[in-house]
């Protein structure tokens, strides 16, 4: 009796296998090579659109991409690479500028979700513009992107105002959902 048992729960895993094989496969074709992981936010940057702790998919390559998406990108900070979850604010050729924490791409403000926890907070010697709650315009060069965090203060460090424009090449992934199911945007 225990010996069919095992032998029985053994054919159902060799079956679960092949299944998630065969599955793995027909999702790797239909798909080509974008592949899912699975980040945790570790800090507060991105509050209030993604808490510290919460975990969210990521789809890799970031294949098309566009004004408002979550993506990750590689930052490299001597010998150590972060892959750092960010806003997608502009694209080549746009035109973009911020005004009290609020983005405004080509002309228009955007209702983006943000945060700023210190309002006094406004300077940094580590941005590129003496204001890191308002500067701009900048005009995005071919190749190139906008990343900014949700959060605006010095919380929101690495991004755009600190880095400058990010070369599209270093964009990893595009953030999809939540592990709980919420959608990201």
């Amino acid at each position: 009796m225990k010996g069919s048992r095992l032998v029985s729960w053994i054919r159902i895993g060799f079956w679960l296998i092949v299944a998630f094989l065969i599955i793995g496969a027909l999702w790797a074709t239909r798909f080509g090579e974008r592949i899912p992981s699975i980040y945790i936010q570790t800090g507060v940057s991105m509050e209030p659109t993604l808490a510290q702790g919460e975990y969210f998919v990521a789809w890799s390559p970031a294949g098309r991409m566009e004004h408002g998406d979550l993506v990750i990108f590689r930052f490299a900070r001597g010998s150590r690479e972060f892959h750092v979850l960010r806003r997608l604010v502009a694209l080549p050729g746009d035109t973009v500028a911020m005004d009290s924490g609020v983005v405004v791409l080509n002309g228009q403000p955007q209702p983006w979700p943000f945060d700023i926890a210190s309002p006094g907070a406004w300077r940094s010697e580590l941005a590129i513009e003496e204001n890191i709650y308002t500067w701009g315009p900048w005009v995005v060069p071919p190749d190139s992107v906008v990343l900014l965090s949700d959060r605006r203060d010095m919380l929101g460090w690495p991004d755009s105002r600190f880095l400058g424009f990010i070369p599209i090449d270093e964009v990893l992934a595009r953030a999809a959902v939540t592990v709980r199911g919420r959608r990201l945007r």
